[in-house]
């Protein structure tokens, strides 16, 4: 794709806003696993599924990689994904449903938001939920308008978050900051990879991936610290294999 420029100082004042909420931290002591296939389907995690009392999976697409590997470790998952007739594979712990995910509730049978399907699994209360969302854009609406205490139900979530260098438009970056902040409040992240399917943009004069793969943890899991980390890291492999990576550095914008 081509690379997206943009100069401006109040681009530059929103990316580091956003980026701010990015910023990779370190639990002390945990250690990381991937979860997934490799290449594009796999993402990294904190490797504590202990007490874990349901997955969700939203974005199915062809794979269910993830799901698998959480399936086998005995936890349900709870899958959502309006773009497709069926599932790959099945599992007997999977629970696929034929919802897409949306931040407010409309009259559409096939949408629906995090909470309302959180509730229709009786999930409501559980201290112990995992997340994985790859939901082609319709994560900012649906974070933005999910309440903070269903967020606070689950210890970690693995995003991909897309058109990030749209950060540059002052109304998405506004949605940006919600969804983002709402995530803040009671999670950090503790992983970022770029996705090199989507590319780069410039914004503000800084580079910044147009996809970025974001695992969150739950600031009880532990003692966090900014990390000093390089990414990527060993355990990340390229989406695209057939294209090198994209460095982040320490991804700070400080």
């Amino acid at each position: 794709m081509s690379l997206e420029q943009d100069y401006s100082i109040d681009g530059g004042h929103r990316l580091k806003q956003i980026a701010g909420m990015l910023r990779p931290h370190q639990i002390k002591g945990a250690r990381k696993i991937r979860i997934g296939r490799h290449f594009d389907g796999g993402y990294i995690m904190i490797n504590d599924f202990a007490g874990v009392e349901a997955a969700y999976s939203f974005g199915i697409n062809d794979d269910v990689s993830w799901d698998l590997e959480i399936a086998q470790k005995g936890i349900n998952v709870f899958q959502y994904d309006h773009t497709i007739d069926g599932l790959p594979c099945e599992h007997p712990l999977f629970r696929w449903k034929k919802i897409g995910v949306t931040g407010k509730q409309n009259k559409s049978p096939d949408m629906d938001t995090i909470e309302r399907i959180i509730d229709s699994n009786s999930h409501r209360g559980c201290k112990n939920l995992i997340l994985k969302c790859d939901i082609e854009c319709a994560e900012w609406d649906a974070l933005a308008h999910a309440p903070h205490n269903i967020i606070r139900q689950f210890s970690q979530i693995v995003l991909e978050l897309h058109d990030l260098h749209h950060v540059r438009d002052a109304s998405r970056a506004d949605d940006m900051r919600r969804a983002l902040g709402n995530l803040y409040a009671s999670h950090r992240a503790v992983h970022v990879h770029a996705n090199n399917y989507g590319g780069m943009g410039i914004v503000g004069g800084y580079p910044i991936p147009c996809v970025l793969e974001v695992t969150f943890a739950r600031l009880d899991m532990g003692e966090f610290v900014v990390s000093d980390e390089s990414f990527p890291s060993p355990l990340d492999m390229p989406c695209n294999k057939d294209a090198a990576d994209i460095y982040l550095g320490r991804f700070d914008f400080s």
